[in-house]
């Protein structure tokens, strides 16, 4: 068993560090001409991020005896180095433009929340808008938690996917207004499949293999293909088709790792970019795009894309190295250690 858990962790921290990769040249490269090498394609790595996070919460809640754990546990994971990262963009903002201080201190206040979509104010960084996503996930999971339904998550994701499948392929065009209003206020719904699809995955790996469980999962993948012009920010940078087969190598990245053929990705590139990847998901593209790179290109002879691989890339592996080993990892265990002896 514990062999089991070793290996299947390994590999999912190696997607980590793999998606987070995929985000941080996909921004890196935006309006320049390397994203038409491959690195356009990183717009999608959010996907393989929603995922992974099916499989990990639904691998959490099964080991969690009372909600409070569950939240405790999601609580010192993202929180600490979460307010880390707005509160350092903050400061880059700060000096790198004139902002009212009235309006600086509300966004800032708000973003520190991570719902602050519902609080009428903007993200301080791109990468944040999927947080908001990441959260009404997690309190769907808790939910059905404490409603005592866990073992019945496929079935209710199930139902789910039919109102879903009806906002993606019909509404549009149906309720223009309706549609964008869902999509606005409940952003999970462009997203959903992804999350069921890493759920569905977990159960093939750690319960049984199935038909059911197979066929459950091409359904997500077709549900999903219907949500490509309804949210996320894909569809204003790859294509339909390119779509498609970049969500074909996700799922087909998770079909080979519940089956255990995925280990080739893990080594110690992979592990330790998933290790910092939280980090450097949350505080690599204002960094980059306003200061680190602007400022290369200004006092170097490097251009654009030398500056991201000689300037711009390093720094934030290490300032993410940091956080990792200052804040994320010690705050953790700070806080469940706490939380333990209390218990």
């Amino acid at each position: 068993m514990k062999t089991e858990q070793t290996h299947r962790i390994t590999e999912l921290d190696a997607l980590r560090g793999i998606a987070a990769l995929l985000v941080v040249f996909f921004h890196y490269t935006m309006d320049q001409p390397e994203a038409n090498y491959g690195f356009k394609y990183g717009v999608t790595g959010v996907d393989l991020f929603f995922i992974i996070s099916g499989f990990v919460i639904l691998l959490t809640l099964e080991k969690t005896r009372h909600w409070k754990d569950f939240v405790v546990s999601r609580f010192s994971r993202i929180y600490p180095t979460y307010w880390t990262c707005v509160t350092l963009t903050a400061i880059f903002l700060l000096l790198s433009k004139h902002i009212p201080w009235k309006l600086f201190l509300g966004s800032y206040a708000a973003n520190m929340t991570m719902f602050q979509t519902y609080l009428g104010f903007t993200d301080l960084d791109g990468p944040y808008w999927t947080m908001i996503i990441e959260m009404l996930f997690y309190l769907f999971m808790l939910l059905i938690f404490v409603t005592g339904k866990l073992k019945r998550v496929e079935i209710i994701g199930l139902f789910i996917l039919v109102p879903v499948y009806y906002y993606g392929r019909f509404l549009p065009s149906a309720a223009p207004g309706i549609h964008t209003m869902l999509g606005q206020k409940i952003p999970l719904i462009n997203h959903f499949p992804l999350f069921l699809a890493g759920i569905l995955f977990y159960k093939i790996r750690f319960d049984k293999p199935s038909l059911f469980r197979y066929l459950l999962i091409a359904v997500c993948f077709y549900v999903q293909l219907t949500l490509f012009w309804s949210g996320g920010r894909s569809h204003g940078v790859v294509n339909y088709t390119e779509y498609i087969i970049l969500l074909t190598v996700y799922f087909t990245l998770f079909i080979l790792y519940v089956n255990g053929m995925l280990g080739f990705i893990v080594n110690k590139v992979t592990l330790f970019l998933g290790k910092i990847s939280f980090g450097l998901y949350l505080i690599h593209q204002y960094l980059a795009l306003v200061i680190l790179i602007p400022f290369a290109v200004a006092h170097t002879s490097l251009n654009h894309f030398q500056s991201v691989i000689l300037f711009a890339l390093p720094v934030e592996l290490g300032l993410a190295t940091l956080i990792h080993l200052l804040v994320e990892k010690p705050a953790m265990d700070k806080i469940r250690g706490w939380y333990k002896k209390r218990s």
